[in-house]
């Protein structure tokens, strides 16, 4: 059985320069799947965030990738990737350190 790693892409609604977040979502999924590292899996907005739910089966990898597609789409430097874990990690969307 494949472990995998839950990412919550999160976009600041003031800062959203998109016109949906499928803009966003849709390019993260397909690069996601090509590569076989996973998917996204759905996301929603409210509360002055929009956010994208990922799944992926290679940490390290899909962060990468999401990484790659956030800063190709020119996504805004307050968006931060939350990675699930005890305890959950934050990273931003232009940041290379982790």
């Amino acid at each position: 059985m494949r472990t995998t790693t839950f990412f919550e892409i999160i976009l600041q609604t003031a800062d959203f320069t998109f016109s949906g977040r499928d803009e966003i979502e849709d390019p993260l999924d397909e690069a996601l799947q090509a590569a076989g590292l996973g998917e996204a899996t759905g996301g929603g907005s409210g509360r002055g965030i929009t956010n994208i739910d990922i799944e992926v089966t290679d940490t390290q990898r899909g962060l990468a990738l999401i990484w790659d597609v956030l800063q190709t789409l020119r996504v805004a430097p307050s968006t931060i990737i939350r990675q699930s874990g005890s305890p959950a990690l934050e990273h931003a969307a232009y940041d290379f350190s982790t």
